[in-house]
């Protein structure tokens, strides 16, 4: 597989790990004001790890799906 082939795949991955990393930080290193807020700064926090996470199992099972057919 050349190097344009792989590039998507590279940067799907890194975009997952990204949107995961974001979450752990607002997840363990944010400061909110009040209870409410750090409700809420909780609630982004799971919803943008689960995106990141479904991200990184939809590029890995494509890049599956790309070596199989090759």
């Amino acid at each position: 597989m050349s190097i344009p082939q792989r590039l998507p795949a590279a940067l799907n991955l890194l975009l997952s790990l990204l949107f995961i990393g974001v979450a752990l930080y607002v997840f363990f290193f944010a400061d909110a004001p009040s209870a409410a807020a750090r409700h809420d700064l909780l609630l982004y926090a799971s919803l943008t790890g689960a995106y990141g996470i479904w991200r990184l199992v939809r590029a890995v099972l494509t890049g599956k799906k790309a070596e199989e057919n090759v």
